[in-house]
């Protein structure tokens, strides 16, 4: 389920650059008590999900993550 909420969030976000910080906030919540490895392994999980598009999730070193908006 996480998984799932987590790509709906970036592809109704795509081609903005979202903030580790925030896809945390709003997927799991303000309360949520995990660490950044979590998100990077449910990232992970939606690219395997979602292997001939895996490329379209882009990873922005020091920032977050972004849904690259379809080029076609």
């Amino acid at each position: 389920p996480k998984e799932y909420e987590l790509l709906f969030y970036m592809v109704k976000n795509r081609g903005i650059a979202l903030t580790r910080e925030k896809l945390i906030n709003e997927v799991w919540g303000y309360d949520f008590m995990g660490d950044d490895r979590t998100l990077d392994t449910h990232i992970k999980q939606v690219r395997r999900a979602i292997t001939p598009y895996s490329d379209r999730i882009v990873t922005l070193r020091g920032v977050g993550y972004r849904f690259e908006k379809n080029n076609g």
